[in-house]
């Protein structure tokens, strides 16, 4: 089936080259079934001719929640529609939902080879955040909601369906399948990794299908196990503390609470890699990974925390990962103008609980009264953001060797697996990132043979 945007496209080629040229009916005729067959073969000639061995399936395997509730009990595996940018009916059989199925011309499908979980995925399955999401992952359907107990059966479940099935999964590493028509700098067979909006559709699924904004080239020294560890985490601190390790204030020295997790590893290479100093508190247990990543560790299990604190110089920058502190209490390890970053933040649970818009106005009140706090120091939310600068700016850090991927071995999980990955994720101890091998394929594992990467 041709995708109806490539019609559009041709048909403005057609018409700027007819009414530059007086052309006949045959070579008119002739040219646009040479154009048609160009844009029909684009992804068969690159599947089938250069031996890759994908193919682009009507289904796709997805692990998915229908409702809210415990993990263990949502969890399902179901067979979807593969996303596409082509159009079809949102009425269509095999669960061809409207929001898989919009055309975009900035969209990208890709072949997932490898998925990884974050805490946020637990979250999401327990509502977190529903009020806020529908709104931006809903909001065309709020002008059909008339039509939700409409006589129409169809109709009406098909407005019904705007919330479910959620794919669960927040990054992805895997080969592009197939791309919009606007899309120019990434083309089937291309390598690639990147993170769905966290109210979209998610990584744990055969093929995932994201804007352009959320994708491009992954990292080269990586293999898709470990690239897939790295987008969520790494935007999320990208957002959170880019601008300020870039102008930093003061000393270059910052407090990393909560340094052995995803994104605790990925901050305290990144503030590493732009020359900070970084203190980390962790468990017993997290010591000997935090170690490994060169910094300063403090044990909250033996040591009392604010005593070995203050026994060390202020920071410019305290980055609250785990959501435990306050702005109050970081202003006692802070310099004079430092910055607090957290990633504990009232948005999504005020929205859960006062709907988005009183909720929306009730976190930024929340916001306005800690600012005006005048405790000499900054006050941030981080949260992840799409970024495709951030994510070419984390492939160079990587390819230089100034970030590693923190995965242990024990938390290499199996597609068919991800219910028992679930579980290790909700003991609440996970030391890096937990990976998920979606395709099973041999190149999800294999690391590019380069030996040097030469960014000009």
């Amino acid at each position: 089936m041709i995708c109806r945007n490539c019609n559009h496209s041709i048909k403005a080629k057609l018409g700027n080259v007819l009414t530059s040229r007086n052309i006949g009916f045959k070579d008119f005729k002739k040219y646009f079934e040479k154009n048609i067959q160009k844009e029909r073969d684009t992804f068969q000639s690159w599947a089938e001719f250069q031996g890759r061995g994908f193919v682009k399936p009507q289904y796709t395997n997805s692990w998915v929640i229908n409702e809210y509730g415990e993990i263990d009990d949502v969890l399902k595996s179901e067979i979807l529609n593969t996303p596409t940018n082509k159009q079809t009916s949102i009425l269509s059989a095999h669960k061809a939902y409207f929001q898989q199925a919009v055309r975009s011309p900035n969209e990208v499908l890709v072949k997932v080879h490898a998925a990884s979980l974050n805490p946020i995925d637990i979250r999401l399955a327990n509502g977190y955040g529903s009020n806020l999401f529908n709104l931006q992952r809903n909001f065309v359907f709020k002008m059909l909601s008339p039509f939700e107990k409409s006589n129409n059966v169809e109709l009406g479940n098909a407005v019904n369906r705007q919330e479910f099935p959620l794919v669960l999964g927040r990054d992805f590493s895997g080969t592009v399948v197939d791309v919009g028509v606007q899309v120019g700098d990434l083309q089937p067979g291309d390598e690639v990794y990147g993170a769905p909006n966290v109210f979209a559709n998610g990584s744990l699924t055969d093929y995932c299908r994201v804007d352009l904004d959320h994708v491009v080239q992954k990292p080269a020294v990586l293999s898709h196990l470990e690239a897939a560890s790295i987008p969520y985490v790494g935007l999320t601190t990208l957002s959170a503390l880019r601008k300020h390790v870039l102008r930093p204030r003061g000393a270059r020295n910052a407090l990393v609470l909560g340094g052995s997790g995803g994104i605790g590893t990925f901050a305290i290479q990144y503030l590493q890699a732009h020359g900070f100093s970084v203190t980390t508190t962790c468990s017993t247990h997290g010591l000997a990974v935090c170690k490994k990543l060169n910094a300063d560790c403090i044990d909250y299990k033996e040591e009392d925390v604010e005593e070995s604190l203050a026994a060390r110089s202020k920071y410019s920058i305290v980055y609250d990962v785990v959501g435990a502190s306050s702005p109050e209490w970081a202003s006692h390890f802070l310099i004079k103008g430092g910055v607090y970053v957290t990633l504990k933040n009232p948005v999504a649970n005020m929205t859960d609980k006062y709907g988005a818009f009183f909720g929306l106005q009730g976190a930024a009140m929340d916001f306005v009264k800690k600012q005006g706090m005048n405790l000499d120091i900054k006050h941030e939310w981080g949260f992840y953001k799409p970024d495709r600068q951030g994510l070419l700016e984390i492939a160079r850090l990587i390819d230089g060797g100034a970030i590693k991927p923190v995965i242990d071995p024990n938390n290499i999980f199996g597609y068919d697996d991800v219910p028992k990955a679930f579980k290790e994720l909700s003991k609440g101890h996970t030391k890096g990132k937990i990976v998920i091998n979606v395709s099973g394929l041999p190149e999800a594992t294999q690391k590019p043979n380069i030996d040097k990467i030469i960014h000009l």
